[in-house]
């Protein structure tokens, strides 16, 4: 039991500094930040992150199989899945055309990103949709 207790506090507080110094560059990012598009990715990227260590607590803390089947569960992931991908296509749009994708290796990277995200995206609909499915006795 106590050490169960020690490697969920342990384990706790390693997520929430990694994630807290994630949050603390990304805020940073929001004070330099002049152009619209630049906030909407830093704002939605820090909302991913904030969401991702809610669920990493939520089921450290109690963690049940049945708990990542549930509905809520599903949207929340679907959410951040969703935020996630909404900024990397907003990066895509306004980084293609840049001066900082000169190089034409930068482009080819910037796109393969995105089709992995795209594609990620995707698997992890298919995969809510597919346990649903399950759930409901549909298909």
């Amino acid at each position: 039991m106590i050490n169960r207790l020690l490697f969920k506090t342990w384990f706790i507080a390693t997520i929430t500094l990694v994630l807290g110094a994630i949050i603390v560059r990304l805020a940073w990012e929001l004070t330099t930040a002049v152009a619209m598009g630049t906030f909407t990715i830093v704002a939605l990227l820090i909302l991913a992150t904030l969401a991702i260590y809610a669920l990493l607590l939520y089921l450290t803390i109690k963690p049940r199989i049945k708990r990542l089947a549930s509905r809520p569960i599903r949207i929340w992931i679907t959410t951040i899945a969703t935020a996630g991908i909404i900024s990397g296509i907003i990066h895509f749009i306004r980084f293609v055309p840049s001066p900082e994708a000169a190089h034409p290796l930068s482009v080819i990277i910037a796109v393969l990103l995105l089709t992995t995200g795209i594609s990620a995206y995707l698997l992890v609909l298919w995969v809510i949709r597919k346990n649903d499915y399950a759930q409901t006795g549909i298909g």
